[in-house]
């Protein structure tokens, strides 16, 4: 089964939140609502650099809200491992945002939903990027899809599963991967 992941270098982002506006527009999100955002972290190197983190929904292999969802609104899509929410579906008990390790779930007020970053699966069946990948103007924030674990082992091996800010939480296993930099302070 193919897994797509989020893989982000925080060395490179500026912080503009450019990832951020495309995300809003892309979801017509209104009212202040944000499936994505970049979040400014403390110095730690020494040098006082303002170093960012872009976060969204991380589309876990294992993920809490899926079996939270009394109404099965949350699913993943066995094609790819994208986490979706089936609107008509969800009863509005917010169990699922409850259960996110990662606070990545909302509470929409006038749809009376829940909402999450959805990976514009949409765009990525028409062969196209998710908004928030397409729209980074520094290359930081990527997309890649994996076919096998075989080849998901391979290929992660020069990227980290945590960077100062996020931690990889393993009994669900979170989709997003990091490009770091010693002078990040990158751990693994």
């Amino acid at each position: 089964m193919k897994q797509r992941f989020f893989v982000f270098e925080p060395s490179i982002c500026f912080g503009c939140s450019g990832c951020v506006a495309a995300c809003v527009n892309a979801n017509q999100l209104s009212g202040g609502l944000h499936w994505r955002k970049v979040l400014k972290l403390p110095p730690n190197d020494g040098k006082n650099d303002t170093h960012y983190l872009s976060m969204s929904c991380n589309h876990c292999e294992e993920p809490p809200c899926v079996s939270a969802c009394p109404s099965g609104a949350m699913q993943k899509r066995e094609q790819d491992g994208i986490v979706v929410v089936d609107y008509e579906k969800c009863i509005g008990c917010r169990y699922c945002q409850m259960a996110c390790p990662y606070g990545a779930i909302i509470w929409m007020e006038n749809q009376k939903t829940v909402g999450k970053c959805i990976m514009c699966f949409e765009r990525l069946d028409r062969d196209e990027l998710p908004a928030c990948v397409e729209t980074c103007f520094s290359g930081a924030l990527k997309m890649v899809t994996i076919d096998t674990a075989d080849e998901a082992i391979e290929n992660m091996k020069s990227i980290e599963n945590e960077v100062i800010g996020f931690e990889h939480i393993e009994d669900v296993k979170p989709r997003i991967r990091f490009v770091s930099n010693a002078d990040q302070g990158a751990c693994k």
